[in-house]
């Protein structure tokens, strides 16, 4: 299974306290789950131990998380509030070339997090900011498009490329599901004598 990192807000914002934030992040966990990955939300786990209104114990959290970070094959982040301990992770996430991947998110806040990997939409016309939004509306790894020296037609062939996976490329011809020629019965005994 692959392992994903779930990022998603602890304290609380303007949306939910801590104790809602908890409960959201582990059904954003569960959810994911479901998806065939193995989730980590690392505030869902440390929190059981750690207090995080202790200064030392938040800071020991965070390095913690980061720690996991590192093993995830993908980051998660979830919501519409980038807290700064998930800048911190999305930025660690872009440093190490983790794919990030927006769940749960309004297109007003993907400005935010592309730009905390180093994206910014003033860089885009609207029909390629357009096509990012949509790779990010969709839950993919945009990272491989998000340049503004890419057509957006380009782009749009990226997108389609990563929705269906280069097992569905048209110009591949998958040879696996292909019927093997089996030579007759009758040849069988000729071409084991001329072997």
């Amino acid at each position: 299974m692959k392992l994903v990192y779930v990022c998603s807000p602890l304290k609380a914002n303007e949306e939910r306290n801590m104790a809602e934030n908890l409960k959201q992040a582990v059904e954003w966990c569960r959810q994911a789950s479901e998806q065939g990955v193995l989730p980590l939300a690392p505030h869902t786990i440390f929190t059981q131990y750690l207090d995080d209104t202790i200064p030392s114990d938040r800071e020991k959290g965070l390095l913690m998380g980061i720690e996991l970070l590192k093993q995830c094959k993908e980051v998660w982040v979830h919501g519409n509030i980038l807290s700064q301990g998930m800048v911190n992770e999305i930025i660690m996430a872009k440093t190490l070339n983790k794919p990030v991947i927006a769940k749960d998110m309004d297109r007003e806040t993907y400005k935010d997090l592309m730009a905390y990997q180093g994206v910014f939409k003033e860089a885009f016309s609207d029909e390629q900011w357009e096509m990012l939004c949509f790779g990010l509306d969709e839950g993919l790894d945009v990272s491989s498009y998000a340049n503004s020296s890419i057509a957006a037609s380009c782009m749009m062939d990226r997108i389609h490329q990563l929705k269906n996976g280069p097992d569905n490329d048209p110009n591949i011809i998958d040879i696996s599901e292909m019927k093997r020629y089996e030579p007759e019965a009758d040849c069988e005994d000729e071409w084991e004598q001329e072997a």
